[in-house]
């Protein structure tokens, strides 16, 4: 049958040949197989995967600086041990009053002096600030209320005011009471705590074991610094300037610092390289080889090595971030039989800064004894200084230097972003989060930042709260979902929901606001949901927007806490007043509309009634807040098809 139907004696070998071309691996790596991952995903996987903190060990007071303490400190006694004067003056009985009385001990009682027994009746004693108040006494004159007079060769002293007992005295423990905790597990020793460590008496305290991180940057292209005169620009050498970078922020980050130089690219040396970083290092981080080069090697090794967790992010910079963790080679004293993390960061410099302090520092936040649940991050809201360009696609974490300025957080841009400028890191101390849309953000928009102090997270400035960077559902996560970040996700997956308004409008809207509130409380995935309620008597613009301006603005009844989310609920319809509620709305959205999750809102409804097509729904963004306008007479539907 076949070979009446081959045209040629050659054909078969042809077919093999065809076959044979078919089964070839492509010349060049295409499409990625990994799914782009939601940063909050990401993050989640990574400290799932960390395993608590390292081991407990004692170190001495002065070299605790920057540590996180293993325990609770609580004060083993009472701070003052005895009741202590607060000031120099005058120890005297409070029931004598006022006038002029005799210095029982002209020496006095000095702090650190011998012990100069009870206070004579009728007489006072000078003391000086810190100094145990004499037995008899209830209460120390200042000194600036007395007054030196010598009669017949005695010295006498005048008091013009009476006191209260206790006044000037530090009682027992009025500091620091017995049994106290004084500091928290997890606590970052600074020169404050080292000053109450000291004050209660502890020479060493107990600290969980620094992460040790190995580092190494591939690239036939790299030359290291010290060579950076040598690099020949023809065949496209450049400086490795990732490997000190990423030496300097683990130290900073309070990590130990492994530096294992520049591997080529080729599997074997990097096979080789990886495997002598796991044998000592908790972590590795390496820089380069993940994108889809010809010469990318790092993802298909770690497959090899252990397992891959995620390979690309819903992020920029950053997308083709690797994260997989490894079986211990050989358990050490040290590290145990603990898995190591492999972080494989991208080779542009920019992704490598930004998703180090994403990725890598809650990581050893964690390994160095921070309490999970704990942010490493403070989210706080900033007004951008210029204008700034939104990625349809994905998120970004845009580099800026914010600065208080007028009652309030401005940021500006560290300039172009794109990240092979390293430039744009310099100076950096916080990143915008900068929501995935077509479109620029106007100068003037409220957006979130999350806050880099220097020195390590959260070594000082703002303390982050539930609503830093990790969030607190992320944290609190056991097992995450993870789902893929496509352009159509709705626009109200880009905010924390920590706080929702809802605006009732009208008799209608108020009838509605219990349910709508059970609703959301029973819908909400997250911990710590607070609804504030504003209510409008009847639907004009004017009450509506100013209603909305407040929600948007930061004006709560417990001080400043804007919403990330705003629902408008009404039985607004199509009569001309109605229009203009709706038109009114729409020019308050200056960050501009979010049409896709208007449409979410208004699906959702119809599965309830088919009058929730007569009522028009709004969505869009201000000052960083969604607003949505929903139906009475389906809110419920409308609101959680919103949420996140």
């Amino acid at each position: 049958f076949f070979r009446d139907r081959l045209p040629l004696p050659l054909s078969l070998p042809r077919i093999a040949l065809q076959m044979a071309e078919a089964e070839r691996p492509p010349a060049y790596p295409g499409k990625s197989p990994y799914a782009m991952l939601p940063v909050e995903d990401c993050v989640a996987a990574v400290l799932r995967h960390v395993g608590g903190p390292l081991e407990v060990s004692a170190l001495p007071l002065a070299e605790s600086r920057g540590r996180l303490l293993a325990s609770d400190i609580r004060a083993p006694a009472p701070v003052p041990p005895f009741p202590a004067c607060i000031m120099d003056g005058f120890a005297v009985r409070s029931t004598d009053g006022p006038g002029r009385f005799p210095v029982d001990i002209v020496a006095g009682a000095t702090a650190g002096a011998s012990p100069s027994g009870p206070l004579l009746a009728g007489h006072l004693r000078y003391v000086t600030t810190g100094a145990p108040l004499p037995e008899g006494a209830d209460a120390v004159v200042k000194v600036e209320d007395s007054k030196e007079v010598w009669v017949d060769g005695v010295l006498l002293i005048d008091i013009g005011v009476a006191s209260k007992p206790g006044a000037n005295i530090r009682k027992v423990g009025s500091d620091t009471a017995q049994g106290e905790v004084v500091l928290r597990r997890g606590s970052r020793i600074g020169p404050g705590e080292i000053g109450v460590l000291a004050a209660l008496g502890f020479a060493s305290v107990e600290v969980h074991r620094r992460p040790v991180v190995a580092i190494f940057s591939t690239g036939d292209e790299l030359v290291d610094v010290s060579a950076a005169a040598t690099r020949d620009e023809r065949r496209g050498q450049i400086v490795d300037c990732n490997r000190p970078m990423l030496l300097a922020l683990v130290e900073e980050a309070g990590a130990e610092a492994v530096d294992l130089g520049i591997v080529c690219d080729e599997p074997g040396s990097l096979r080789q390289q990886l495997l002598a970083a796991l044998q000592s290092a908790d972590i590795v981080v390496t820089s380069g080889g993940v994108s889809r080069g010809s010469r990318d090697h790092m993802k298909p090794l770690l497959e090899e090595l252990g397992q891959v967790h995620f390979g690309e992010m819903c992020m920029k910079p950053g997308k083709p971030t690797t994260f997989a963790t490894v079986p211990s080679p050989s358990p050490t004293a040290h590290s145990g039989e603990r898995h190591r993390l492999a972080f494989a960061l991208p080779g542009n410099p920019v992704s490598c800064f930004v998703t180090f302090k994403l990725l890598v520092v809650p990581a050893l936040e964690q390994m160095l004894g921070r309490p999970s649940g704990s942010a490493t991050y403070a989210r706080v809201d900033a007004e951008i200084a210029g204008p700034i360009e939104m990625d349809p696609v994905r998120p970004e974490y845009h580099r800026a230097l914010a600065r208080w300025s007028d009652g309030k957080i401005v940021a500006e841009s560290t300039g172009f972003q794109r990240s092979s400028r390293i430039a744009s890191v310099a100076g950096t101390n916080c990143f915008l989060e900068i929501p995935k849309r077509a479109g620029v953000l106007p100068k003037g928009t409220i957006v979130k930042a999350l806050m880099l102090p220097s020195g390590g997270a959260c070594s000082g400035g703002l303390w982050p709260d539930p609503g830093g960077y990790p969030k607190q559902q992320v944290l609190a996560a056991t097992e995450t979902q993870a789902s893929s970040c496509s352009p159509d996700a709705s626009l109200a997956s880009c905010s924390a929901r920590q706080v929702i308004g809802i605006v009732a409008v009208g008799a209608e809207g108020d009838a509605v606001v219990e349910d709508l509130c059970a609703s959301l409380r029973a819908s909400a995935d997250f911990a710590g949901l607070e609804l504030l309620t504003r209510r409008c008597a009847q639907a004009a613009a004017v009450q509506v927007c100013g209603a909305v301006t407040d929600l948007t603005s930061g004006l709560g009844p417990q001080g400043p806490q804007r919403c990330a989310l705003v629902l408008v609920v009404s039985a607004l319809g199509l009569g001309s007043a109605d229009a203009a509620v709706i038109s009114a709305l729409q020019a308050l959205l200056v960050q501009g509309e979010a049409a896709n999750v208007a449409d979410l809102a208004r699906r959702a409804g119809l599965s309830r009634t088919p009058l929730a097509m007569l009522a028009p729904i709004v969505a869009g963004v201000r000052n960083g807040c969604l607003v949505v306008t929903v139906p009475a007479v389906a809110a419920s539907e409308c609101a959680v098809s919103v949420l996140p």
